[in-house]
Parts: structure tokens; sequence; C-alpha cells
């Protein structure tokens, strides 16, 4: 696990000194740049986030902020692309045991905080269920 000191990058290439191959970036313009950097060669960093309280770049170079064959794009996905998510399809595949989801842990919601740690720390060793 990483944490971000603001050097991302930096971290990545300590255990993958070339880069990765793929990058989500959640945050958005603060950290892109920093994401960027963390990528190989023929990799891609898909921005699809936008919680750093910042919408656009101050004094943006992409020839400089993208490093060569590194691809940028981006996902913004809105009501029509969740109408064609087939969940219903989903459901039944579930209900008759051919998709199986792994269960990490089952909290009560008025346990919530404790479900969210969990999740924030990444101990619950699948998806995380809350029941009301």
């Amino acid at each position: 696990m990483l944490i971000d000191s603001g050097d991302i990058a930096g971290q990545v290439r300590e255990i993958c000194p070339n880069g990765v191959n793929k990058v989500l970036e959640l945050v958005g313009t603060t950290t892109l740049r920093d994401s960027l950097r963390a990528t190989r060669p023929h990799g891609v960093v898909c921005m699809t986030g936008m919680v750093g309280d910042q919408w656009s770049f101050d004094h943006f170079s992409p020839m400089d902020a993208i490093p060569t064959a590194v691809s940028l794009t981006t996902y913004a996905g809105g009501s029509e692309d969740f109408m064609r998510t087939p969940l219903q399809s989903l459901a039944d595949q579930v209900a008759a045991g051919i998709l199986r989801i792994n269960i990490g842990r089952v909290f009560k919601l008025d346990d919530i905080v404790e479900a969210h740690r969990t999740m924030e720390t990444n101990m619950a060793g699948g998806k995380i269920v809350v029941l009301t």
C-alpha cells in the first residue's frame, strides 16, 4: 500500500522502476501530473475523479505534463452510462451462483464508522456489506 505524500510517482518507481501500465486517477488535476509520471511508456492514465477542489490547471503545457508515449484519457459517465449497466443480468447471475462475489465483511448500519475504516485500510478481504 502506498500513502500519498505528494510524490506517488517516486514511490511507484521504487517498486516498478519503469512505471506502471495503468493508473486510475480519482483525485483530479491536483495529482494528475504525479500520476502521469508514475506511468510507463505506452501506459494509460484515466482521470475519472475531481475531488481535489481544483477544476483546471494553472499554466498547463501538455508537452511538458504528459510523458512521451503515455496516454491520457478521461471518463465522466452520466446517467445514460449507468442505465446501460446490466444490473438485472448481474443480479440474476449472482442468484444463480454463476457470478460469485467475494464478501469480506458484513456490518450493521450502526457500525458504519467501522465499515468505513475497514474500507479505508483495505482490511475487508472482499466486498463490504452494510445491513440496514
